[in-house]
């Protein structure tokens, strides 16, 4: 909390206290005889003895005893805060309302010593000396909380960072064997490739480093990601991509569905026509599933194999907790990745 709210949070909880003390005490026996400025004066200096007694144990006391623990210090600034409270009490209740504003706080009669200092002690030190510890104690208490929350944002940051970075150079590395195969093939699908690719780097390196980014905009991803892996394949690629709902401008974690989409493409059979890679999205304005389902290779396993999802687990995690369900069936045949996802907290 900055220094403006702190100081502003004070102001207001004096002024409110001060405004319920005043319109109790003023109708008291204790005041009938005094005009409402002289009494206003009065209860605002009661006050500042208050305040002195506040922020003496705020200032003083309470880092000596609930930072350091070093309880010599702390009971001898306790003593001062006590001979500052009764030394300003007397001066303004012998020196400055008697004289000058003919208010006599004891009738006329002089209080015994005794009973001066622990009437002042048992007033001021069960409250406003405790409110004072009290109010440090939750200050660095909610502090402390703040600071764990911005570390903790910054380290999910870094985080999240990372596992994203680490998606970008697999499915680079994987579309850019299938081009040099095209171009080692003397395809005319190869500058076709190479266009499609550029497209998705520019998101990749632009717009897919944003934390959320529209679903739209993602889709339109997936679209170019699909598009070319038909060209990788002249054609040959079985995949089907059905949307439903409104895809608009619901915002979604960046890049989070392309290490399903890749897993099937570089882990199953994308050119069987009796068995086509599925990729099903519906969404509203308050969720979204997503479904995957391809056909298993049962060629040489990659040694990359399942890093994206991996990765893509972990930011699931992090940036939707309790709020996505993710459902993995892998069987003998098939492999099927179906993601459910709460936008709204």
């Amino acid at each position: 909390m900055n220094r403006k709210r702190i100081a502003l949070l004070h102001v207001l909880g004096w002024s409110l206290l001060i405004v319920g003390s005043i319109c109790r005490s003023y109708f008291s026996n204790r005041f009938l005889d005094q005009s409402f400025p002289h009494f206003l004066i009065i209860e605002l200096c009661y006050y500042l003895v208050s305040g002195i007694c506040f922020y003496l144990s705020y200032f003083l006391v309470a880092p000596y005893l609930i930072v350091k623990r070093k309880y010599t210090p702390a009971f001898l600034l306790t003593l001062f805060t006590f001979i500052a409270v009764v030394s300003t009490r007397y001066a303004l209740e012998f020196w400055f309302f008697k004289p000058v504003l003919h208010f006599d706080n004891y009738k006329g009669g002089v209080p015994d010593l005794s009973y001066y200092l622990s009437n002042i002690f048992y007033f001021y030190f069960p409250s406003y000396f405790v409110y004072g510890l009290m109010y440090f104690f939750a200050q660095r208490w909610y502090d402390n909380q703040q600071r764990q929350q911005e570390l903790l944002k910054e380290r999910l940051h870094a985080e999240l960072t990372f596992l994203r970075a680490q998606v970008n150079p697999h499915f680079l590395f994987n579309t850019i064997n299938d081009i040099y195969s095209l171009s080692y093939q003397k395809s005319p699908l190869a500058p076709e490739a190479l266009l499609k690719l550029s497209v998705i780097l520019r998101y990749m390196l632009r717009e897919g480093n944003e934390d959320l980014m529209p679903l739209n905009r993602e889709v339109e991803y997936l679209e170019n990601v699909i598009a070319l892996q038909r060209i990788a394949s002249k054609g040959a690629a079985c995949i089907t991509f059905e949307q439903e709902g409104y895809i608009g401008d619901q915002p979604i974690a960046s890049l989070l569905f392309i290490a399903f989409v890749e897993n099937a493409f570089k882990h199953g059979v994308v050119e069987d026509p009796n068995a086509p890679v599925e990729i099903y999205l519906k969404a509203d304005n308050s969720s979204l599933k997503l479904l995957v389902k391809n056909k298993k290779s049962h060629g040489l396993e990659d040694d990359t194999a399942g890093i994206g999802l991996k990765n893509v687990r972990r930011r699931l995690e992090l940036i939707y907790p309790n709020r996505h369900v993710l459902e993995v069936n892998d069987n003998k045949e098939s492999f099927m990745v179906e993601l459910s996802i709460e936008l709204v907290a």
